[in-house]
């Protein structure tokens, strides 16, 4: 206890004198190091960007028209939000080193305001949104739109925790629409026009590589379009959690060739719809 009494005040004592100035002056003092540092953070961060670009949700591997344009808006807003990032952290390192206090009795001159500086972070603001702003509602215009009226129609309904499938154009030997789960077969290179709804709790239908995501609501039918511009599988999710066995509420949507397509058809409706009668035959309006 009597030590613990004679080192207190001396760690006090320290601890007052400590100003910030000296905290700037020791980081300063080991810039090679915090440098190497830094290198290695970037070099860090660029290998962890690189990773899992095979993944079957990956949004940048676009397989469709919807997704590419969305991707497109992504990157026009990154870039320049980047280049903004690299700027301001640039300017507070530079400031923080070139005008450290350098001594106690050291006073910074004191200005009240600068005009210039004032007047170009709010005008540059104001063309950088407006110039965002352009190819942005154009795409959003565009992707929002109704589907084409040629478009191959399907009914999504969503249920805990699964998905449902409906053809309306594509009959059974009772006559009633084709049905699937949780995967969906559609005639790669023609749009194709989802109409959502849920029975029993919202979700989100989404098939990254394709299109972005949009909500099934109970009671309400929500519609949208997409488009592979290649045969594939497409990996796809509910993107709203729902109830404990959400992460299972996935699905598969297969863009088959128009060959492949019509043999799919003709087998689930044994004969009694055709690709060409569902408007599959073709090439999109879209």
């Amino acid at each position: 206890m009597i030590i613990l009494d004679q080192v207190l005040p001396y760690v006090m004592q320290i601890h007052q004198k400590m100003h910030l100035s000296r905290v700037f002056s020791v980081v300063w003092s080991h810039r090679r190091q915090a440098v190497v540092g830094l290198a290695l953070l970037g070099l860090l961060a660029l290998f962890a960007i690189g990773c899992g670009a095979d993944t079957p949700q990956n949004t940048f591997d676009t397989k469709g028209e919807v997704a590419e344009r969305q991707k497109d808006l992504f990157l026009i807003a990154m870039w320049p939000a980047l280049a903004i990032m690299i700027a301001i952290l640039g300017g507070t390192v530079l400031i923080l080193i070139r005008f450290r206090r350098r001594s106690e009795n050291d006073i910074p001159k004191q200005t009240h305001g600068n005009t210039t500086l004032e007047l170009a972070w709010t005008i540059a603001p104001a063309i950088l949104l407006f110039g965002l702003g352009i190819p942005m509602v154009a795409a959003l215009w565009e992707i929002g739109r109704d589907p084409s009226p040629d478009a191959f129609q399907v009914n999504v309904e969503g249920q805990r925790f699964l998905w449902k499938f409906e053809y309306p154009e594509l009959l059974d030997e009772s006559g009633d629409p084709v049905v699937t789960f949780s995967e969906v077969n559609v005639p790669a290179g023609r749009e194709v026009a989802l109409h959502l709804t849920s029975i029993d709790v919202i979700h989100s239908f989404w098939v990254p590589k394709l299109a972005g995501k949009l909500d099934a609501i109970p009671g309400r039918t929500q519609t949208m379009w997409l488009r592979a511009d290649e045969p594939g599988s497409f990996s796809g999710q509910c993107a709203e959690f729902c109830g404990l066995n959400h992460a299972d509420m996935r699905l598969v949507m297969h863009a088959l060739p128009v060959e492949d397509f019509e043999a799919w058809v003709d087998e689930v409706t044994g004969g009694g719809s055709s690709a060409s009668a569902a408007g599959v035959g073709g090439d999109s309006g879209g």
